[in-house]
């Protein structure tokens, strides 16, 4: 509030009473006279007006104080002139209020009174009324019926004057028919023959008997009609004339005839193009044709094609003209919805008459190629014959029709109409080629040139025979690509894969196969069909993935490629690499075996006592080995675990032994050697030592009975030999391979660990499996 004071006393620099300076930013008093008027708000706008004048005069604090007061003292008696006012009107509307209660109540019981009155008044006038109104409602709707049926009297007996009116018209135009055909307005006569029909329909709705006479001769006079309209109009497309032509056939389509007529202009359209596919094609009357696939194709590509082509466009620019001339002759017509159907009714109906003309020639040249496709025997001349087919084309416009040039759309509507047929036209020929037998022996002969050809037993092994197979299901399949993949391929395939699966299925060892052939066989597997095979996918992939191929077949490439790859290169891949493996573990198991072969009988050796169930009188005889002669420390490894020692040192020798010498060496071995010589060493000595433990040292069975002497010492020294051995063995391990034998390690621990049963026998196989089980 200090703020506010000292702001207001530094505004009042002039010396005027701020309520009457309100130009320049005074203080305007009519405000406080409005009814939502914010006293705090004025105050603070007014003191902020004073702020203005701050920098242009200076005023003394008395000066201030007192126009401040005057400002306070106004506004007080402001207050008091309102609060007086506002006490009078709350007084004034004490006194009213009760005396117009009153009064609202009583003109509501008024009208409530009055509401009665009037429904008791309806309730009695409603019944008189309704009992004096129903015979005249009753009258007045017979009148209604009366006048209803007058109204379908006159409308009958109007439309029998039509009648009358319209024979004696038709009877004049049927006379002037016979005089001067063409001088009759034939749509004239079409609008009287169906104002005839559809009044005579009417009056024989009311009298079935009414007009037969009439209906009879107007049958009659139909038929004349549409006789001469017919003949006309085939004699005005035969001539061209576009004009005459388009009225006729819109005369026609008012009697259901013009797709008859058209049907019979397309047959005859196209004689002349039926006559040169019979004349090239050499088939005359009764005589079959002996021209030859190669020669058919190439007149197919040459001369038929681009004639049929043209002649489809002259037709297509003919038929479009008639389509756009009766369209003009509804020009000044509003363009409407219903316009819009008749205009795609009159392009369908153009499609469908050029469709009857390529059925035509279609017809006929399948029937001049049926016995020509049956003595082809090379699938590329089939082949031929189908890209000719597809070398239709309908072409730009003629220019026997310029004025189409004029015509609004006229060349997107053309150039729709032109693909749709060539499509058309394309899909109805080649539907000679699509023919079950002709498929099959298509499929025959690219699976039989292959079958024939993988049937040599070392197809596999020679790099040149089965590039040669390869090289055939290249050109397969660049002929299949052009010849229906869809239903040529899946059959093709099959075979294919079956053929060559069977080549590949030669690869595989058996267990009588030698070293030197196995090492063939991976030889080959590696760098004869793994290569080819490779080389093979990726020449096809190529070829469909070109630009031209996919320019011309883009989805088929592609769906090709993916079969391919999915049910052929896939499934050949798999079982190459099934046989590889096949092959190398033979190999690696040609090593394996002599080496285990060094430890044979190690498990039957007396020195692990006697057999299970075995007595001692049938071991009479044998000398068995001292019962404690020596220690620990004077235990040697035997005699057959040291020759297996060797044997295992010399693992990598006969490694190097694989790659051959000067006179035979198999190609891609000592690369493949190079490869695999380190994991080949690790896993052959691995599998080595694993094939004694389980073969030779599980088969073990300690076996002292207690009636032998000194029994105990016996197991003791039995099983120390064992450790001894396996001890021997994990020393020579270790200097054959890095890596740790866990194996062996466990069942050297499991022996050192065990505590001895007297008397019983010992399975080691047990023995270590008990172990191991208990371990944690």
């Amino acid at each position: 509030m200090q703020n506010s004071l000292t702001s207001q006393k530094k505004s009042e620099s002039t010396g005027t009473d701020p309520a009457v300076h309100a130009g320049s930013g005074g203080i305007r008093l009519e405000q406080l006279a409005s009814e939502h008027m914010d006293v705090k708000r004025w105050i603070n706008s007014s003191l902020q007006s004073l702020k203005s004048t701050e920098n242009t005069s200076e005023e003394n604090d008395v000066e201030v104080e007192a126009r401040v007061t005057r400002l306070f003292n106004r506004l007080q008696s402001y207050l008091q002139e309102v609060g007086g006012s506002v006490e009078d009107t709350i007084t004034q509307a004490l006194v009213r209020l009760p005396r117009t209660g009153l009064e609202v109540g009583r003109m509501a019981t008024d009208a409530q009174q009055l509401q009665q009155q009037l429904q008791t008044m309806q309730e009695v006038v409603q019944s008189a009324v309704e009992a004096a109104a129903k015979p005249y409602v009753a009258q007045l709707n017979a009148f209604k019926k009366t006048q209803d049926k007058l109204t379908r009297c006159a409308d009958m007996l109007r439309k029998a004057s039509e009648v009358d009116n319209d024979m004696k018209q038709l009877d004049d135009v049927m006379q002037q028919l016979r005089t001067a055909p063409t001088e009759v307005d034939m749509d004239a006569v079409a609008v009287i023959i169906g104002q005839l029909r559809s009044n005579l329909a009417e009056l024989q709705k009311v009298d079935v008997s009414f007009g037969e006479k009439q209906q009879e001769a107007v049958e009659r006079y139909e038929q004349t009609v549409q006789h001469a309209v017919e003949v006309e109009c085939m004699e005005k497309l035969r001539r061209r004339e576009v004009n005459r032509a388009a009225q006729l056939l819109k005369v026609l389509d008012a009697i259901g005839r013009a797709d008859v007529i058209l049907q019979q202009y397309a047959v005859e359209s196209m004689m002349n193009e039926k006559e040169r596919v019979e004349r090239l094609l050499g088939e005359s009357g009764s005589t079959v044709s002996t021209i030859s696939a190669t020669r058919a194709a190439e007149v197919l590509k040459t001369q038929l094609m681009p004639s049929i082509g043209h002649a489809l466009a002259d037709h297509l620019d003919f038929l479009l003209c008639m389509a756009q001339t009766e369209e003009n002759e509804d020009v000044d017509a509003k363009i409407t919805e219903k316009n819009s159907i008749k205009h795609q009714e009159k392009e369908s109906r153009t499609v469908k008459v050029l469709q009857l003309m390529v059925d035509e020639v279609s017809g006929s040249i399948a029937k001049a190629l049926v016995p020509v496709l049956d003595r082809v025997e090379r699938n590329q001349d089939l082949v031929l014959c189908c890209d000719a087919m597809r070398q239709l084309k309908i072409g730009d416009e003629t220019n026997e029709h310029n004025k189409n040039k004029n015509i609004k759309n006229y060349s997107q509507l053309r150039e729709k109409i032109a693909k749709q047929i060539s499509a058309y036209a394309i899909s109805e020929m080649i539907q000679l080629f699509a023919q079950s037998n002709i498929l099959e022996a298509f499929t025959q002969r690219e699976v039989c040139r292959l079958e024939a050809l993988v049937k040599d037993p070392q197809i596999t092994m020679k790099r040149e025979r089965f590039k040669a197979a390869m090289d055939l299901v290249m050109d397969a399949v660049k002929s299949i690509v052009r010849f229906f993949p869809e239903k040529t391929l899946p059959m093709c395939v099959s075979r294919w894969r079956e053929a060559i699966l069977e080549a590949i299925s030669r690869l595989r060892p058996t267990p009588r196969t030698p070293q030197e052939s196995l090492l063939e066989r991976l030889s080959a597997a590696r760098t004869v069909v793994r290569q080819l095979l490779l080389t093979g996918q990726k020449n096809i992939s190529d070829y469909l993935g070109s630009p031209e191929l996919q320019r011309l077949y883009p989805s088929v490439a592609d769906a090709v490629d993916t079969q391919l790859r999915t049910q052929f290169w896939g499934p050949l891949t798999e079982a190459l690499d099934n046989c590889v493996q096949d092959c190398q573990y033979a190999v690696k198991r040609t090593i394996i075996e002599p080496v285990i072969a060094k430890a044979a009988g190690y498990e039957s050796q007396r020195l692990w006592g006697f057999k299970e169930g075995e007595s001692v009188d049938e071991t009479a005889g044998v000398v068995s080995p001292s019962p404690i002669p020596y220690t620990a420390a004077q235990v040697a490894p035997t005699e057959l675990v040291r020759a297996l020692g060797e044997a295992i040192v010399e693992i990598p020798l006969a490694l190097e032994g694989l790659r051959g010498d000067g006179d035979v060496r198999f190609e891609g071995i000592e690369e493949l050697l190079e490869e695999v010589a380190e994991y080949w060493l690790d896993d052959i000595v691995r599998t080595a030592v694993a094939d004694f433990i389980e073969e030779k040292v599980g088969k073990i069975t300690i076996y002292f009975p207690n009636s032998q002497p000194d029994a105990a010492k016996k197991e003791a020294a039995a099983v120390e030999q064992l450790a001894t051995d396996l001890g021997y063995l994990k020393s020579v391990l270790a200097a054959v391979s890095d890596d740790p034998f866990e194996e062996l390690e466990r069942a050297l621990a499991r022996l050192k660990a065990v505590r001895l049963p007297v008397g019983e026998p010992i399975s080691v196989r047990g023995l270590i499996e008990e172990r191991a089980n208990a371990s944690p």
